[in-house]
């Protein structure tokens, strides 16, 4: 093979090279991982499924921005792998661990809580199998989804969609499931415009 006919082959593999490299980085998403927020681990067994359907919560707290989404994690975690009293008095059991499977900050950050393999928990009765819980921070009956919350939204609905064959038609609100206001009237509104 001539020293031109080389060149040409090695530009070919390098093109496919890089993109094949752009291809992946487009399919990846900017998350903190469980080890990055510093997660202790499942506290109990949690049941496996398969996700098929994508639930959006809201924290029903108003936003803190003062806080990092780190110490947000690590407070839920031990608010929920223990009995922990409720605002209404009554007390929630201990669940396995966080109850979400993923978790939108007010600065936009998305951080993995529980791995998706696995059902999340709720406080309200409905059948979470297949369901992957996404809750962002905020209380939306009072407060406005803010715009880098919604650009997160928008791109983990795309990933989890994209890399788990998840029709967006699934996307509904907790509220769709079970009795409850959650994700607040602000952010359920906006629902749609994922579909």
């Amino acid at each position: 093979m001539s020293h031109i006919g080389k060149f040409i082959l090695l530009v070919l593999i390098f093109s496919s090279f890089s993109l094949f490299a752009q291809q992946n980085s487009e399919n990846e998403l900017a998350m903190l991982q469980r080890e990055d927020w510093n997660a202790k681990k499942p506290v109990m067994e949690m049941k496996s499924h398969k996700p098929q359907f994508i639930t959006i919560h809201h924290t029903g707290m108003p936003q803190k921005p003062q806080l990092s989404i780190e110490k947000k994690l690590q407070a839920l975690q031990n608010f929920s792998q223990k009995d922990s009293p409720m605002a209404d008095g009554s007390i929630k059991k201990a669940w396995a661990d966080v109850p979400y499977h993923f978790y939108i900050a007010t600065n936009g950050k998305i951080a993995e809580g529980r791995n998706i393999n696995f059902q999340g928990n709720s406080n309200t009765d409905y059948n979470l199998e297949g369901h992957v819980l996404i809750v962002v921070e905020g209380d939306f009956n009072n407060e406005k989804v803010l715009p880098q919350q919604w650009e997160s939204l928008k791109e983990l609905i795309s990933y989890i969609s994209s890399e788990y064959d998840i029709s967006r038609n699934t996307i509904s609100g907790h509220k769709d499931q079970a009795e409850t206001s959650c994700p607040g009237s602000n952010l359920y509104q906006k629902l749609p415009q994922l579909r």
